[in-house]
């Protein structure tokens, strides 16, 4: 049974000088852990430290400073988590220090493309680029790159280089995209787009230390949208527990309709009709209509592509399990991740049983005195579906996009 042992909480500093991974500069003690892993997305985490156990001992008090510490959760010999430091609060009452950290990704979230790039002079302006390709290049262009070459341009980037990419990487779909500087497009949000359209792709951030360096890795890691394939079966009673289980038709949706940039007449609109849906007459479901705005998308093959995301998602009622792993099951933080799918088996007296698959999108870990606690937060594979036959409204593009 894993226990609070096995966890050790590390720090560095998040910028280095030499702008090479930092080095990790002390191991603070802990009496609690609670962090949060979620798939394309930042996570969060609390830990609790006791003032009694001298946790500074060793180190520049100026280091435990939020946005220049960087923490690191580790359990066993591997690195599960890691962010920069938000905040820190001192409770004089029980003698202890509460750390909120944000996830790794968070800090991209606070980028914004704000300049001339390699591809454009006016920002980042590509055609028919690979989407892995975009998205490394912005995060590496307006969020990573460390000024280290010219000290004397303020509108330089002067980011962490923090994250190492696959040079291998398939360059992924090819897309179109536009980010003029003075639009000042959030870098965060403009990959989390990019990802989050039909056919697009997840992502996490994966962590590993050097052994002889003992600097520590930030990986970011491309998946298929749709999820990474595992062996991992979540069985109720077996390897976990299924504490309720949930059918939720809120996100169906028959008739997605998106608007772009633009005001009236001269905004950019689509909208699209699952007809197969509201026709099927094992189903007989009215329409669902769903508006969404994209202030920031000027291409409609783009706006059809969130049409179509927002189709497949509200195609089917979810059904969600929470999950609470058990401490000594064969699935645990080590070797689960965010975007990996796992099926799902629970035997329901009087109510049909479950036995699905489902993509992890959210682990969540409490480490204390008494052991460790996982709970898992789920999306049904099944929303990842292309709709077949969805058809388009007057004004839509008469193709579904690519």
């Amino acid at each position: 049974m894993a226990s609070a042992s096995e966890y050790r909480v590390l720090i560095s500093e998040f910028k280095s000088k030499d702008g090479l991974p930092p080095a990790l500069k002390g191991e603070l003690p802990v009496s609690s852990i609670r962090f949060r892993s979620i798939f394309s997305a930042p996570g969060s985490a609390t830990i609790t430290i006791p003032l009694s156990a001298n946790p500074l001992a060793g180190l520049d008090f100026s280091l435990v400073s939020p946005w220049r510490a960087l923490i690191h959760i580790q359990r066993g010999t591997r690195i599960l988590w890691a962010g920069p430091l938000l905040s820190w609060n001192v409770d004089l009452s029980s003698e202890s220090v509460m750390l909120d950290v944000l996830g790794l990704w968070g800090y991209y979230r606070r980028c914004i493309i704000n300049r001339g790039s390699s591809r454009h002079p006016e920002g980042y302006i590509v055609s028919q680029l690979g989407q892995h390709t975009i998205a490394r290049e912005l995060i590496q262009e307006f969020g990573d790159r460390p000024a280290l070459w010219d000290q004397n341009d303020v509108y330089a980037s002067n980011g962490p280089n923090a994250l190492s990419f696959d040079p291998a990487q398939d360059p992924g779909k090819l897309r179109d995209r536009t980010y003029i500087w003075y639009e000042w497009k959030n870098l965060g949000e403009a990959v989390e787009q990019l990802a989050g359209v039909i056919d697009g792709f997840g992502f996490r951030i994966d962590h590993s230390q050097d052994a002889e360096t003992g600097r520590i890795s930030n990986h970011f890691v491309f998946t298929p949208q749709t999820g990474e394939p595992t062996r991992f079966i979540l069985e109720h009673g077996v390897n976990c527990d299924v504490t309720s289980l949930t059918s939720d038709g809120d996100q169906m949706c028959t008739e997605p309709s998106m608007n772009g940039q633009g005001e009236g007449w001269g905004q950019l609109k689509t909208w699209w009709y699952n007809w197969g849906l509201e026709g099927d007459a094992d189903r007989r479901i009215p329409r669902l209509a769903v508006v969404e705005t994209h202030n920031s998308v000027s291409r409609p093959e783009t706006l059809a592509a969130h049409a179509w995301r927002t189709a497949a998602v509200g195609q089917t009622p979810m059904v969600i399990p929470d999950v609470r792993l058990h401490p000594n099951g064969d699935v645990t933080p080590a070797n689960l991740r965010v975007g990996h799918i796992v099926r799902v088996r629970i035997a329901v007296p009087n109510w049909p049983s479950l036995d699905a698959d489902y993509v992890v999108d959210e682990i969540d870990v409490s480490v204390s005195g008494t052991g460790e606690e996982t709970t898992l937060a789920l999306v049904p594979l099944e929303i990842y579906k292309r709709v077949e036959g969805l058809e388009p409204g007057d004004g839509s593009p008469t193709e579904e996009p690519e």
